[in-house]
């Protein structure tokens, strides 16, 4: 909790050991001038140790506790050929449904169905988009594991409620431990608990015995917490969690007798559940335990947050709140291995149980009858070096504080690096700085405005007792009208004021990118790179990001290509504009898209000028609730020569495999910057089935790159056997080109549509997006008073009759329509003077 558990230094303790394991890193610039990079990754479920020049300033030492010294050294020319290579190797991930690139929301505390539709409620009425609603173990009927509480003030009838919601276009999670409640409720069987003890599917409690504490009466188990080591005796009363009802728990009595190994689950404040945990290590209790989510999907359930995945378990049951050390656990070993059935101590293979419990979760959905077709997602807490083929990664429990935003971006950019596809921390921060009773407002718009355009973006807390009262952005709208407002400053109100305009136009630009967001997951199946990129993946030839201007690479991300994101970090009182660095060679125009929820008009504002690469930019980001601020509260620029999709704000991803009340097709708008030769690649499907992604008919259809290096291979073993490439892919190619023609320096752009994948059909393609492409040629001022002379503006179309054109005097751009019918192949030459 807050990343004090070992050290006691916070989230800025780069040594502090978190809930996921990726003994991974990367080597850049060892050789200044040469283009070569060199990753190194242990291949260990265990204790590894990493020493970056702390003991000696010139040594790299690594150290494995245990199961000897796996070591992967991965080279390559620069740090995206890195990435695909390390993919490759641990697995890329299978297509996850569209909606998981949507806003978020969470709390521990939304304890009944009318809490969870009230929060949905406001939200749209509000107007801020909203797809997913994580509900905790608030709903479970007495912490049983897949269970409903169904009493009246509770959860009755989940199935309505579950249908209510995805009406309003919101799909629901909930949370899943991987602890099996062993108390009784009269007249009330627990099917997953009787199943488990009568098949023997528990984790039995056998030890690898220490000849110098023989008896259960000789055990203690190790804890850290703020920087200090210390030790419990589990036989003591006071050394275990005060569960309503009391446990009736005794070491004596599971101690090294092959029974089921007993610990318990602790959600704060003594809330929780004594239990068994399933053996997920091996096969057929996998199977199983997939088998247990059929209820909660046959409910309405659409997806799964895994949570306290070591798994986590109270103080006093075992060693560092999670299994005891010498506690024998099945090594779920390669079938070929003569070894492969031995039995190792649970810190010989500490990461192995959490990965596999997300595989387990995430077959079984796979195979589950309600879910056939369809595809999954998990978001899980914590696991292994692959686990992006099963789940996406949430950072834990962090707190309400500048530091834990400060190093959110910087920890989402890493787990990329390592080929993690969906990751972030909980926005606004899970827990409250002590005293507080909400979320600090300029926090929280900050927060909002570093992930808007990160892969994972969820708002979540704790609204238990003595925690949080809110975190909703508005709540802080509400607070206004009610007695708590009295005892807020008059000097924080604008800040208050400013809470609900600025979250609600961050989520809604999010949504008006979406297909920018899309493309990039897509992407990432083929070649592993991340959908929010560190500058040093996009920018390798800007020497000065592992130099000077390292420090901007933690804090600066890049959505795929081209799309620059500079989140201010601090408190406005602190600086009140951002310094950015805009990485060479390039050049950049500030950010002039903004989201509508309308489907008429250009969404956009002219281009102002570029701006040269290798500069810093002192950005003047502050915060105010005038709507003409809204856009420039969170520094942007755009690449010269970028491509970028723009779709119209909706309230959620529409389903197209379901009548949807939000069906009606959402116009993509293709804008396109001057500049540099540039290619787009867009990825149109339905955003739902499994059948959409590419299988290895589309794979192997992919040729070399330009530069003549094989993009893939061969078919990823790790990929969806469902998979039939039921989609689209449209592809946008830009080049430039200046000459002298009629006495006059024109400069001529080209951009081609075509379409070299199309099993999405035409009809499929018209009722989802409308029948054309409206695409947007921006036209860069000269010099801020400069107005472009559009008449003097040529446009020539091949390929297609029914392309239409038309000039966009107020906004300084030429608009171009194209049919978006497969057999289209558009060239579209648009040339201007200079």
């Amino acid at each position: 909790m807050r990343y004090n558990n070992v050290y006691g230094d916070g989230p800025y303790s780069d040594s502090e050991p978190l809930y996921h394991s990726e003994p991974y890193w990367i080597e850049m610039n060892a050789h200044p001038g040469a283009q070569s990079q060199l990753a190194t990754f242990i291949d260990n479920y265990s204790d590894v140790k990493v020493d970056l020049g702390l003991v000696e300033s010139t040594q790299l030492r690594v150290a494995t506790r245990f199961n000897g010294f796996r070591c992967i050294l991965i080279a390559g020319d620069d740090v995206a050929q890195i990435i695909r290579s390390y993919t490759s190797l641990i697995g890329k991930p299978q297509l996850k449904p569209r909606f998981v690139l949507g806003y978020h929301q969470g709390c521990y505390g939304y304890d009944t169905k009318k809490k969870v539709q009230d929060a949905v409620d406001k939200y749209r009425a509000y107007k801020i988009p909203l797809d997913g609603m994580h509900i905790d173990v608030d709903i479970q009927r007495d912490y049983r594991t897949f269970t409903i509480d169904t009493a009246e003030d509770k959860f009755p009838r989940p199935d309505e409620m579950f249908d209510r919601l995805r009406k309003q276009g919101v799909k629901c999670s909930t949370n899943i431990t991987p602890i099996i409640s062993s108390r009784t409720i009269p007249a009330e069987p627990y099917t997953t608990f009787d199943e488990g003890l009568e098949k023997k599917y528990f984790v039995l409690d056998r030890r690898d015995i220490d000849p110098s504490a023989p008896t259960s009466g000789q055990q203690v188990s190790l804890n850290f917490g703020k920087g200090n080591r210390y030790f419990k005796n589990p036989n003591l009363e006071s050394s275990l969690p005060r569960y309503n009802p009391p446990d009736d728990y005794r070491l004596q009595d599971y101690f090294n007798t092959g029974k089921p190994f007993r610990g318990g689950v602790d959600y704060g404040d003594h809330r929780g559940t004594p239990g068994h945990y399933p053996n997920l290590n091996r096969k057929d209790v996998r199977i199983w335990w997939g088998k247990q989510y059929e209820y909660l999907f046959k409910m309405g359930l659409e997806f799964v947050w895994q949570d306290m995945t070591s798994p986590c378990m109270a103080e006093g049951f075992g060693d560092m709140k999670s299994w005891p050390f010498r506690l024998l656990l099945d090594s779920d070993g390669w079938n070929g291995d003569p070894r492969a059935a031995d039995k190792k101590k649970a810190i010989e293979i500490w990461s192995l149980y959490s990965y596999n419990l997300h595989k387990a979760t995430f077959q079984g959905l796979q195979n589950l009858t309600s879910r056939q077709g369809k595809r999954n997602f998990i978001i899980g807490r914590g696991s292994f070096a692959g686990a992006q083929r099963f789940a996406g990664l949430w950072t834990g429990d962090n707190a309400s504080t500048w530091e834990f935003l400060d190093i959110s971006v910087a920890q989402v950019l890493a787990l990329g690096l390592a080929g993690m596809t969906i990751a972030g921390a909980d926005v606004g921060g899970f827990e409250p700085i002590e005293g507080e009773r909400w979320a600090d407002p300029e926090l929280l718009i900050r927060w909002y405005c570093a992930y808007s355009l990160l892969p994972w973006f969820r708002n979540h807390y704790s609204a238990k007792k003595g925690k949080k009262l809110f975190q909703e952005p508005y709540a802080y709208r509400e607070l206004q009208d009610k007695p708590e407002w009295q005892h807020v400053p008059e000097k924080d109100h604008n800040m208050y004021y400013s809470v609900l305009p600025i979250c609600r136009y961050m989520v809604q630009l999010r949504y008006s990118l979406l297909q920018l967001l899309y493309d990039a997951m897509f992407e990432n199946m083929i070649n592993g790179l991340p959908i929010a990129r560190s500058m040093i993946i996009t920018d390798p030839f800007d020497s000065s990001l592992y130099q000077a201007n390292q420090v901007y690479t933690r804090s600066q991300y890049l959505v795929r290509n081209d799309l620059l994101v500079a989140p201010a970090l601090y408190k406005q009182s602190k600086r009140y504009d951002r310094k950015l660095y805009l990485p060479a060679p390039d050049g950049w125009y500030p950010m002039n898209l903004r989201p509508g929820t309308t489907l008429g008009g250009i969404l956009a504002e002219p281009l102002k000028p570029k701006v040269s690469g290798g500069t810093y930019v002192y950005y003047d980001c502050h915060i105010a609730p005038n709507e003409e601020q809204l856009p420039y509260v969170t520094p942007m620029y755009i690449r010269e020569g970028a491509i970028i999709p723009q779709i119209g704000v909706r309230d959620s991803v529409p389903d197209r495999t379901r009548d949807d009340k939000d069906a009606r097709h959402n116009q993509i708008t293709i804008n396109v910057y001057p500049g540099k030769n540039n290619t787009y690649d867009m990825y149109l499907d339905d955003g739902v089935s499994r059948e959409s992604a590419p299988d290895n008919i589309y794979l192997s259809s992919l040729r070399t790159t330009p530069q003549g290096k094989e993009e893939i291979q061969s078919f990823n073993a790790y990929g969806d056997r469902k998979a039939k490439s039921i989609f689209r892919h449209v592809k946008f190619e830009h080049t430039t080109t200046r000459q002298f023609a009629d006495d006059q320096l024109r400069d001529t752009r080209k951009l081609t549509v075509s379409t070299p994948w199309c099993k999405y059909t035409d009809e499929q393609v018209k009722k989802d997006i409308g029948p054309e492409y409206r695409i947007v040629f921006w036209h860069e001022s000269r010099w801020p008073a400069a107005e472009m002379d559009l008449n003097a503006v040529t446009v020539k179309i091949e390929g297609t009759h029914k392309a239409r054109q038309e000039l966009a005097n107020a906004i300084s751009a030429t608009v171009v329509w194209v049919p978006v019918d497969s057999n289209v192949n558009a060239t579209i030459e648009v040339s201007n003077p200079i």
